[in-house]
């Protein structure tokens, strides 16, 4: 599913978002010329983490060019800081959480829309550790329309018990996705080579291990782990933390395994851009 497929919504969100001149009774035409020109808008494409989305977003922006839209991308923490300076617009968002809802509340107080989407929704947290984590009522009451990325998508974020009724949440996809399809193969051709130079014949392990001490042991070995302050300040559950930590566990005795058995293969191991 090419970005185009967000334009479509675009098409159907733009004029709730942009002022628009009224026609002239002068001059209707003129008038009527004025609007057309207000109906491309600008699109704001904040960024987080650059090796997770940069690529795709600036396919989103090439897309928009084509299509007389134009685009101001960069990093979200530096374009929070300059709201003020950019022309009204539509933002992207990569999330709906609590710590965007001031964000959010002052991108709509100078005109601005808000779409939304989830880069973490395709695989997540349990039902209720998702919405504590990933969801705020607070932040998604500023955003016009949540972009999906499928029907199972749709159907999770409208059991949140906080979901403004009647919002719209419109199957896109993920920009991520675009970049998988053939016609984009090409654009890593040189990638592609360097790596396989570099490690010849090699399996990719992409870990991701930023709630690794989540329970911790006590000074007396016999007295159970304690969850850490971490686990307790996102509230979650003893139940679910020690079923994680031992997940975790198991995963690496599996990679254990894995090197004496792929004698002739280099492991690359490509850590989360949480981990430290």
């Amino acid at each position: 599913m090419m970005p185009i497929t967000i334009f479509k919504i675009l098409i159907k969100i733009v004029p709730g978002h942009v002022l628009f001149r009224k026609r002239s009774q002068n001059n209707p035409e003129r008038g009527k010329a004025l609007i057309m020109k207000q109906l491309k808008p600008t699109l704001l494409i904040l960024v987080e983490l650059q090796m997770r989305e940069l690529d795709p977003k600036l396919l989103l922006a090439c897309v928009a060019a084509q299509h007389g839209i134009q685009s101001i991308i960069g990093s979200r923490h530096e374009m929070h800081f300059n709201i003020p300076s950019f022309p009204r617009s539509i933002c992207f968002s990569k999330s709906t959480k609590n710590v965007s809802k001031n964000v959010f509340r002052i991108l709509r107080q100078l005109g601005h829309g808000i779409v939304a989407w989830d880069e973490e929704a395709l695989v997540h947290h349990p039902t209720e550790a998702y919405f504590r984590r990933r969801l705020s009522g607070a932040a998604i009451k500023y955003v016009s329309h949540l972009l999906a990325w499928g029907e199972d998508n749709v159907e999770w974020w409208r059991q949140y018990p906080e979901m403004p009724r009647g919002l719209p949440i419109p199957i896109t996809g993920n920009l991520r996705g675009d970049l998988l399809r053939t016609e984009m193969r090409s654009l890593y051709d040189h990638d592609v080579q360097k790596i396989r130079t570099e490690y010849g014949d090699f399996i990719l392990v992409n870990t991701f291990y930023p709630d690794l001490n989540i329970l911790i042991p006590r000074a007396n070995p016999d007295e159970p782990k304690v969850l850490s302050r971490r686990t307790i300040g996102i509230e979650m559950s003893r139940e679910y933390a020690e079923g994680l930590s031992n997940h975790k566990q198991a995963i690496f005795e599996d990679f254990q395994q894995l090197i004496p058995a792929f004698p002739d293969h280099t492991i690359v191991i490509r850590p989360h851009p949480a981990e430290n």
